[in-house]
């Protein structure tokens, strides 16, 4: 019996001899999450779906693109927050596949002559008094952005200028994340930005 007390009392000593190990609490900020790939590849899921095109198209068709709005704000509404920037980049990334693709993308934003300043230099506007007065375009991608929580909802159509008929169409989802990290604190460009809680 003595022999059993002992063992007993030498187990329970032998647990309090062994401390428990003092949870380790991080002090490093967590790094921002992005999406998993870049603007250009998520476009290149629009571009290969608009390649499709219902009905007649010849091989030399003038394509141009357009900017993407938001689908609520049409005259006026881009992507803001951490969106900023998302409705050109689409716009760019499309002209560049398109072309890539072996369509004849057109660059209506083209000046009329090499706009020369002292640190850039550029022959791309948006003010229609440096572009030409006529564009020879056939067809037009142009498109949406709806946001959800977490993506934006890009729709894209290419549509027949001569008609309005839309030949093919498009969809897909981009991370809202994709163009800025998911922390509620950024600074860009010397201002600080707070997002959405």
């Amino acid at each position: 019996m003595r022999l059993l007390v002992s063992l007993i009392f030498l187990s329970l000593a032998g647990c309090k001899l062994s401390e428990e190990p003092k949870p380790v609490v991080s002090t490093a900020a967590p790094k921002a999450v992005m999406a998993p790939y870049t603007v250009h590849q998520y476009v290149a899921d629009l571009s290969s779906q608009l390649s499709r095109i219902q009905g007649a198209f010849k091989s030399n068709a003038r394509i141009a693109v357009t900017s993407f709005y938001l689908a609520d704000a049409l005259d006026s509404g881009l992507a803001e927050g951490q969106g900023a920037g998302l409705s050109q980049q689409i716009q760019e990334s499309l002209m560049t596949q398109f072309a890539q693709l072996g369509y004849h993308t057109i660059e209506y934003r083209l000046e009329n002559n090499l706009n020369l300043q002292s640190s850039a230099d550029s022959m791309l506007s948006r003010n229609t008094k440096n572009l030409r007065q006529r564009q020879n375009i056939d067809f037009m991608i142009t498109g949406t952005l709806t946001r959800q929580q977490h993506a934006y909802i890009v729709n894209a159509r290419l549509v027949d200028a001569a008609d309005q008929r839309i030949v093919s169409a498009a969809s897909t989802e981009i991370p809202i994340n994709v163009m800025w990290g998911s922390e509620k604190v950024q600074q860009r460009g010397g201002m600080i930005y707070r997002s959405e809680y």
